[in-house]
C-alpha cells in the first residue's frame, strides 16, 4: 500500500465585496422595512435575531436585494455566483502566481444556485483551464459542503501526482431569501450574507516551504 502524498494549503483568498453592497444593521432594517413583505411582528423577530446573531455591521448582501422592488432573478443570481467566484480566484492566482494550466483539479460547492451551464463550467472556460481538469460542481449539501469539497480535493491529489487543486466554496443568496411572516423561515434571512472563499491545495514537494498550511485531516459532523 502507498503512502498518502501530502497535501499542502498553499494558499487561499476571501471575497470582500464593494462598500455599496454593505447591509449593516440600521440599514438592513430599514430596508426590510421598506420592502413593504413584513408585517411589525415579523420585522421585531428578524431586529432580535440580528442583535444576538453575532454578525457585525460589517456584512453584504447582493445588488439584488438592495433594490426596490427585490429584483431576485435568475440574471442577478448568476451575477452573484460571477463577482464572488471572479473575486476571490483573480485574488487567489495574483497572489500565488500559479498558472492556471497547471491545475489539474477543480472543486465547487454551491447549494443553492445550480446553473447550466455549470458554475465549475464557467470557471474553466473563464480562466481557460486546460482540457483535461478534473471539475466538479457539488450543490444541495447545504453547511457541510465546503468540508466535504476540501476532502474531494485531497482525495483527487492523491491519485494525480504534481498538481494544483482549486475549491471554491460560496452560497448564492439572490433567489433564496424569504419574503413572508413565518417567522422560522426568517432566520436565514438573518443569518446568511454575501461571499466566498477559494483554496489552492498542491501536492508538489516544491510547494512544501511556501505553503501556509499541511492538510492532516478533513473531519465533518452531521
Amino acid at each position: 500500500m502507498t503512502r498518502p502524498r501530502p497535501v499542502y494549503l498553499v494558499d487561499y483568498a476571501c471575497y470582500r465585496p464593494p462598500e455599496h453592497l454593505r447591509a449593516d444593521f440600521r440599514k438592513y432594517m430599514n430596508h426590510a422595512r421598506l420592502t413593504g413583505y413584513f408585517d411589525d411582528s415579523s420585522l421585531e423577530f428578524q431586529r432580535k435575531i440580528l442583535q444576538h446573531s453575532g454578525l457585525g455591521d460589517e456584512t453584504y448582501l447582493p445588488e439584488a436585494l438592495h433594490e426596490i422592488p427585490l429584483q431576485p432573478s435568475m440574471a442577478k443570481a448568476r451575477q452573484e455566483a460571477e463577482e464572488v467566484i471572479f473575486g476571490v480566484l483573480d485574488n487567489l492566482f495574483s497572489a500565488t502566481g500559479v498558472k492556471t494550466k497547471d491545475i489539474g483539479v477543480l472543486v465547487v460547492n454551491c447549494s443553492l444556485f445550480n446553473p447550466t451551464p455549470s458554475l465549475s463550467a464557467v470557471i474553466v472556460n473563464k480562466y481557460k483551464l486546460r482540457g483535461n481538469i478534473k471539475s466538479f460542481n457539488l450543490g444541495g449539501m447545504g453547511c457541510s459542503a465546503g468540508v466535504i469539497a476540501a476532502d474531494l480535493a485531497k482525495d483527487m491529489l492523491q491519485i494525480h501526482r504534481h498538481t494544483y487543486a482549486v475549491v471554491v466554496s460560496t452560497e448564492n443568496i439572490t433567489q433564496n431569501s424569504y419574503f413572508g411572516n413565518k417567522k422560522s423561515m426568517l432566520i436565514p434571512n438573518c443569518l446568511f450574507r454575501l461571499g466566498g472563499a477559494a483554496l489552492l491545495l498542491s501536492n508538489r514537494s516544491s510547494d512544501k516551504r511556501r505553503s501556509k498550511y499541511k492538510m492532516m485531516h478533513v473531519v465533518r459532523t452531521i
